[in-house]
């Protein structure tokens, strides 16, 4: 009586490298969203900062236009 072979049914099961593989490709893509975001916060920021300073730089023009205003007409009435 010949021996009967069965054949070894493959049942691909994922192993513990292709799960820690998968979970690192996942936290690797999501690095990648946060780092796309805080670059434009960065760029957004950079333009906020830029809008202050020259809002400071009008602020401290019109002030010293209208201080010299002021000590000019100051100074004509003494005189």
């Amino acid at each position: 009586m010949p021996k009967i072979s069965r054949k070894k049914r493959s049942i691909t099961r994922p192993t513990i490298t292709s799960i820690t593989l998968k979970h690192i490709n996942e936290k690797l893509n999501h690095i990648h969203k946060d780092l796309e975001q805080n670059t434009k916060d960065i760029s957004e920021l950079k333009q906020q900062v830029a809008m202050g300073r020259g809002g400071l730089k009008v602020i401290f023009y019109v002030g010293a236009v209208i201080t010299a205003i002021i000590g000019i007409l100051k100074l004509a009435k003494i005189n």
